[in-house]
Parts: C-alpha cells; sequence; structure tokens
C-alpha cells in the first residue's frame, strides 16, 4: 500500500478527532480575539468618559435647557448609549453632543423634568468629578447666554468646542452662511452682556 493509499484508508474517526480538535481551536481564539476587543473597548471608553463627561454636562448646562441635575442625568445617559454603541461611532465627541442635545430636548417635550425639590440632592458638589457646574463663574456665563436667541446661543456653544461652520451646520440642519450669521450676532450680542456684567467696564 502506498501512501496515497494509506491516506485514502485512514479511519474517518481519525478525521473526525482532528476536526473536532481544529475547531475547538478556533472557538477558542474567537473567544479570546472577543475578549481582548471587549477590553479595548472598555478601556478606550473609559478613557473617553474621564476625559469628557465634565465637559459634556457643563455643556448641556450652558445651553439652558435643563438644571444642573437634568444636565448631569443627560448626560449619564448619553454616555450609557455611547458605551453600547462604542465599536461603531466614528467620532465619540460630535456623536455624544447630539444625542445629548435630542435627549434634552426629548424630555422637555415629555415634560420629564426634576422637581426642584429633587434637585438640591442631585446637583455635583465641588468635590464630585462631575461638579462642573459648581464655579460661580459658570452660572455668570449660563446667565449671559440665557438673554441670546436659542438658535444664536446652540450655534455658538457648537463653535466654542472648535466646530467650523460647515461642522454645525451638518450638525443642526442648517446653512454655513446661516451658522456664520448666528455666530456673528451671537459673539456681538454676548459682549456687550458680558461688558455691562463687568463694574471694570462702567
Amino acid at each position: 500500500m502506498d501512501d496515497k493509499t494509506a491516506e485514502r484508508a485512514e479511519p474517518p474517526a481519525q478525521h473526525g478527532n482532528w476536526s473536532w480538535t481544529l475547531h475547538r481551536t478556533l472557538y477558542a481564539q474567537t473567544d479570546e480575539a472577543t475578549v481582548c476587543d471587549r477590553e479595548r473597548i472598555r478601556e478606550e471608553f473609559s478613557a473617553f468618559y474621564e476625559g469628557f463627561m465634565t465637559r459634556l454636562g457643563a455643556w448641556l448646562y450652558l445651553h439652558g435647557w435643563a438644571s444642573e441635575a437634568d444636565a448631569y442625568d443627560i448626560a449619564q445617559e448619553t454616555m450609557r448609549l455611547a458605551f453600547e454603541k462604542w465599536s461603531t461611532i466614528e467620532y465619540p465627541k460630535a456623536w455624544v453632543r447630539r444625542t445629548a442635545s435630542r435627549l434634552c430636548v426629548q424630555r422637555l417635550a415629555e415634560n420629564k423634568v426634576l422637581p426642584l425639590e429633587d434637585n438640591e440632592e442631585r446637583i455635583p458638589r465641588k468635590a464630585d468629578a462631575s461638579g462642573y457646574a459648581a464655579s460661580e463663574a459658570l452660572h455668570d456665563f449660563r446667565a449671559a447666554l440665557q438673554q441670546l436667541p436659542p438658535r444664536q446661543r446652540q450655534v455658538l456653544l457648537w463653535a466654542s468646542e472648535e466646530y467650523e461652520p460647515a461642522e454645525i451646520a451638518r450638525e443642526l440642519n442648517m446653512t454655513p452662511e446661516a451658522v456664520r450669521s448666528s455666530l456673528w450676532k451671537a459673539r456681538r450680542k454676548l459682549a456687550e452682556i458680558m461688558r455691562a456684567q463687568d463694574p471694570g467696564e462702567q
């Protein structure tokens, strides 16, 4: 019997054992790859959360759509959604801003705001990592922003995060020209408000 004949005459059970071993190895490698992917996602998201959660909360608060406690809750909910979709999100900062803005609008439309008596307990304190609204300067700036029309305020806050007019236009469904016009008006008006608030300018 030559080698080829011997190969063909090899008992099927041995082929079966080899096949089972191969599949087991492949599944083990797949499981290991999945674990590695999960760990990578967890590490990437943790870094993003630590570096951006506070900033997102402050950004929401400055819009004037929500109280400090609501802004904190919405930022947390947005981050939870971001973690679930992390592997599919290409531009995380833009994604969370867009998603958080929609959640704010949705909460307002559904009148799902926290009762005033609940707010005090849920407002982040200065010692908290999430104490983004504790600064008096932030409160003063928010008060100044509230004197702007909502669209101008929204455009100005996107621009404050270094988005270009064309990018803001895409996010807010506007034309770049309309964005630039709103920005110019918002900056001029805000400068007037801030000068009026500053005793040194009197």
